[in-house]
């Protein structure tokens, strides 16, 4: 598979892309208004609490309260104990690392008005507020260094006992007590002196938020996560990347600066793009992007899939489209559940998709072609760098997915929601504008309401109330006893209208709506 990760750079946002074997699979967008604050450590301070559902709110300095769990609060970081950072704040009785959280009411642990250590593990979405935590981790390249812990752990994807093993055996020879450290994916393969330089880095910068944290008062970023560029290459650029194409000079020297630090190999395949044309255009990103905003997304085999939101779960549906196969009907549904596999797996990362996924596969008569296609499904999954979990696909051809969300959907980072169907997705048809005027003039009637209205309608329903030599129009001036007037707006919403008394400025819709 050829991997490249591209950078591209304008006053307005920066955007990094992961392209495999020429298609767009990931994409992270930073713009000035919008700098996203995943990992970012704060000084909090406790505003409210929420015993019925064991929570509270933590303002962080930022204009908006986190939101953290009574799961997530590690009693060990409290900033009231003065003690972080100390040597046995990170054992519990047996020494097994990250003591294990009590299981008390969370009023027991923390109070209102109290200071304390929080990072963001959830972007805000929506009108939700960022999910906190108090149990802190700080990301490196090869290393997550966990404070007030003493465990090692090695990324999940490296199924060898014996190679764990040696691992772990690695790291306790240079690990200091107090502190916590996970191998990550991509640090597997990496000499023991690029652990130890990197955990006395990370060691550095935990020391550094702690002091920081225990200066001053009120809330406020004590540790802020690194920017797009330097998080994009720690996180993606791995042996398997064959290219890093990025077009300032600016970041290009960043870029280079901080590989040559942590990963020198790789340093001469980060290069300045200076072809004809934008970078992101030769490789035809807006063009997907602009494909992964739509509903409708087609398959190769000529099938298609519809992706539609809820509040709680995204829904795809598979369908054939304009495939008609050329053998059988089950032949024909089990090529287009396969496309629709691989085209799923890589819409769940473009998008970042988060939550409760549920897949309507076409109905499969034959177990092979059902167990064949949750197998694919299930080897593309292992490839995201978000945690993700699938079930096998149900009598009723559904198969459950969840995806770990903890940032906005690109969905969310570029669009708004409709104004005018506000996120429905579909508008009042003419006919029905027009019946809801008449119920309006119906209640202004019984109401006592007299004279001239002066109605004003976007085109289309003004075009409706004139159909048939004024037919409809005619008959609301008959059915309620008012002078009427219809003035079409092209400003209006399609499912807009306002009413007016006489010769009044101000419409008078609100009375009788």
């Amino acid at each position: 598979m050829n991997k490249k990760i591209l950078f591209s750079a304008t006053s307005t946002e920066k955007r990094a892309a992961l392209v495999e074997d020429g298609k767009l699979v990931e994409l992270v967008v930073e713009r000035p208004d919008q700098y996203r604050i995943l990992g970012n450590i704060y000084r909090g301070k406790v505003t409210s609490l929420l015993p019925g559902i064991q929570s509270a709110f933590v303002d962080m300095g930022m204009g908006r309260t986190g939101f953290l769990h009574a799961a997530d609060v590690d009693p060990s970081l409290l900033l009231e104990d003065s003690e972080i950072g100390s040597e046995d704040s990170g054992n519990d009785s047996n020494g097994r690392g990250r003591r294990r959280i009590p299981r008390i009411p969370i009023e027991k642990v923390i109070k209102v008005g109290q200071s304390i250590l929080v990072q963001v593990v959830k972007e805000p979405i929506g009108n939700k507020s960022p999910k906190i935590t108090t149990q802190i981790s700080i990301a490196g390249r090869f290393l997550v260094l966990v404070p007030d812990s003493n465990t090692i752990g090695v990324s999940k994807k490296l199924g060898d006992p014996a190679q764990r093993k040696r691992i772990k055996k690695i790291i306790s020879q240079f690990k200091p007590e107090g502190v916590g450290v996970i191998v990550r994916t991509i640090g597997l393969d990496v000499k023991e002196e690029d652990f130890v330089a990197e955990l006395k880095s990370l060691i550095e910068k935990w020391k550094l938020a702690v002091n920081e944290a225990l200066e001053g008062t009120g809330p406020r970023l004590i540790f802020q996560e690194s920017g797009i560029t330097v998080r994009v290459i720690r996180d993606l650029f791995s042996n398997d990347v064959s290219e890093v194409l990025v077009d300032t000079q600016e970041d290009h020297r960043d870029i280079v600066n901080y590989v040559k630090a942590v990963s020198p190999h790789l340093a001469t395949r980060v290069k300045l793009y200076n072809g004809e044309g934008r970078l992101f255009d030769r490789f035809n990103i807006d063009r997907d992007i602009e494909k992964s905003l739509r509903r409708k997304v087609w398959l190769k085999s000529g099938g298609y899939l519809l992706f539609d939101h809820a509040e709680a779960l995204l829904a795809i549906d598979v369908n054939t489209g304009r495939n008609v196969g050329k053998t059988n009907l089950e032949d024909t549904i089990y090529k287009t559940n396969l496309d629709a596999v691989y085209e799923i797996a890589r819409q769940l990362r473009l998008r970042d998709i988060g939550g409760i996924i549920v897949v309507d596969f076409i109905d499969m008569k034959e177990m092979g072609h059902r167990r064949h296609i949750e197998q694919e499904m299930g080897k593309l999954l292992e490839k995201d760098n978000t945690t993700t979990s699938m079930a096998p696909i149900s009598k009723y051809g559904l198969m459950e997915m969840t995806r770990k969300r903890v940032r906005p959907e690109l969905q969310e980072l570029f669009t708004d929601v409709c104004p005018s169907c506000s996120g429905v997705g579909r508008i009042f048809s003419p006919g029905t504008v027009t019946a809801r005027i008449d119920r309006w003039l119906g209640r202004a009637a019984s109401n006592g309401m007299k004279g001239f209205l002066r109605i004003v309608v976007a085109p289309a329903v003004a075009e409706h109330l004139f159909k048939d030599k004024e037919f409809m129009l005619e008959g609301l001036r008959k059915a309620h006893g008012f002078q009427l007037e219809i003035v079409d707006n092209d400003d209006f919403d399609a499912d807009e209208f306002e009413i007016y008394e006489g010769d009044s400025g101000e419409p008078s819709t609100e009375k009788f709506v």
